[in-house]
């Protein structure tokens, strides 16, 4: 084979792997839609009805944040240390805000394989 061609055929093949290695591994990053519906089978097979509740996909984690910010700012907030911190997986947070008197649940989501690492009822 031409050393041109191969030349241009490695150069193809590392501008794909340094520019998207998602492509390469096979692996995609999952839509706002599976995450969402990831989320609520989990809250329902948990048995909890989610009627009536404001179904939140927190862009960024923004709300998580604001809201684990306020909970390691108060020892003696009921939700202090009850969740793990921490996890190292990029995830995506789903939030159900629910009326009083019943309690908000977060819901982690691996957001390259779907997994579901933690769900969290806030106390």
């Amino acid at each position: 084979m031409d050393r041109k061609v191969i030349l241009i055929m490695l150069m193809l093949g590392a501008v794909l792997f340094f520019t998207c290695p998602c492509v390469m591994a096979g692996q995609r990053e999952m839509s706002k839609e599976e995450i969402l519906a990831i989320a609520t089978a989990e809250v329902k097979a948990k048995g909890v009805n989610i009627e009536g509740a404001e179904v939140v996909y927190d862009e960024g984690n923004r709300l998580w944040a604001e809201a684990i910010g306020k909970m390691t700012v108060a020892d003696d907030s009921p939700n202090f240390g009850i969740l793990k911190k921490g996890f190292l997986k990029n995830y995506r947070t789903i939030y159900f805000d629910f009326k009083e008197p019943l309690k908000d649940i977060w819901v982690f989501i691996d957001k390259d394989t779907g997994e579901v690492l933690e769900v969290y009822t806030e106390q």
